[in-house]
């Protein structure tokens, strides 16, 4: 049976959403035909949804979640939640593991500290750190804190995990030692030790934000590229990365919530690897070929967040309209969703393109 057909109030602003951080503005809120939680759950479930989904942290689709309980949230200076703004003191803080993360406010990120790694081998990982206890967290007081935040939005409710595999490699390691670690024969055998511990974890951390928190995502930071190529080739991420990977994302769908990787670099040669992990949703770099990679592979589980094109400040509106609907077009029956880093004036007309489109299924 066809959709509500698409009419002119959807695009009349009735309020906004809460800020993606303390202190910002909140995305503009449109009455949409269903709401952007539900038309992006159609669509991953496999139905066609009443538009193409916009996805990215901030004025999309989804809304980010990062609890301060989690220590690495504050360390590294990102947290969304229901909380007054945290008052920082100093740019230095101590995350799990016991890493020292500093914040670059230039940059508006943080790092840990590099040059005198915590683990310096890592066949004798646990010598040197051990894997963190969940039940240091208040579950039961940061549910009810947050609970009216949560439920303010209409929008995908996605929270944020620091750090994936290769990135909490790093963050002990440093990217030498983390990358000699996952081909040298003495210290790959503790690096599969030191996954598997680090899944366990993991399976239980996904259950417990299930179970606490009303929510439909969880997106996993794991930047495993350059501006040039990945760090690593699809034979090792194969063999050291993806089955565990694959047990995050099995993690995730048994407890009920999809899986978004946030992976920057070059990573074109690794998506074999994120199809056979089971990911749902990568929306990496604009520096990624997405439109030949949306060919390569239509019939995955993989949803790819394709950038729109960039448009002078001066184009006309008709030009616009014209550029969203060839887009549309062009993307139209493949397996992405739309990232809304790209000129507002444009991702409307995206928007209204795809909504007549999907709007006759």
């Amino acid at each position: 049976m066809p959709k509500k057909p698409f009419d002119e109030s959807e695009l009349v602003s009735s309020g906004t959403y809460p800020p993606l951080f303390n202190g910002a503005p909140g995305a503009p809120r449109y009455p949409r035909p269903v709401s952007p939680r539900e038309n992006a759950l159609m669509y991953f479930r496999g139905e066609k949804p009443y538009w193409m989904p916009q996805w990215s942290m901030g004025a999309s689709d989804v809304m980010g979640f990062r609890p301060r309980m989690h220590p690495d949230n504050v360390a590294t200076h990102l947290i969304i939640d229901a909380e007054e703004p945290y008052m920082y003191k100093s740019n230095v803080m101590r995350g799990w593991f016991d890493l020292e993360w500093v914040y670059v406010p230039q940059v508006g990120g943080a790092t840990v500290r590099p040059g005198s790694p915590k683990v310096p081998d890592m066949s004798e990982w646990e010598n040197y750190v051990s894997i963190p206890s969940l039940d240091d967290f208040d579950w039961e007081a940061s549910s009810e804190i947050n609970r009216d935040f949560l439920n303010s939005t209409d929008q995908i409710r996605e929270v944020c995990c620091l750090s994936g595999l290769w990135e909490r490699l790093i963050s002990l390691c440093d990217v030498e030692g983390a990358a000699v670690a996952l081909i040298d024969e003495d210290q790959k055998e503790g690096v599969h030790r030191f996954f598997t511990a680090l899944c366990d974890m993991y399976d239980d951390l996904i259950a417990r934000y299930a179970k606490y928190f009303d929510l439909e995502f969880l997106l996993m930071h794991d930047d495993w590229g350059t501006q040039n190529a990945p760090f690593f080739s699809l034979e090792t991420c194969r063999e050291m990365i993806a089955p565990y990977l694959k047990r995050v994302v099995d993690a995730c769908h048994k407890n009920e919530l999809y899986f978004e990787l946030h992976c920057c670099g070059n990573d074109e040669a690794l998506v074999p690897a994120m199809i056979e992990a089971g990911v749902d949703v990568w929306c990496g770099q604009q520096l990624n070929d997405y439109d030949k990679l949306s060919q390569m592979y239509p019939d995955t589980c993989l949803s790819f967040g394709v950038y729109p094109p960039e448009i002078p400040e001066d184009m006309a509106d008709d030009e616009i309209r014209r550029i969203a609907e060839e887009f549309v077009d062009h993307f139209k029956d493949r397996r992405v969703v739309v990232n809304t880093k790209c000129d507002p004036r444009l991702l409307r007309e995206i928007y209204i393109a795809s909504r007549k489109y999907l709007a006759q299924f």
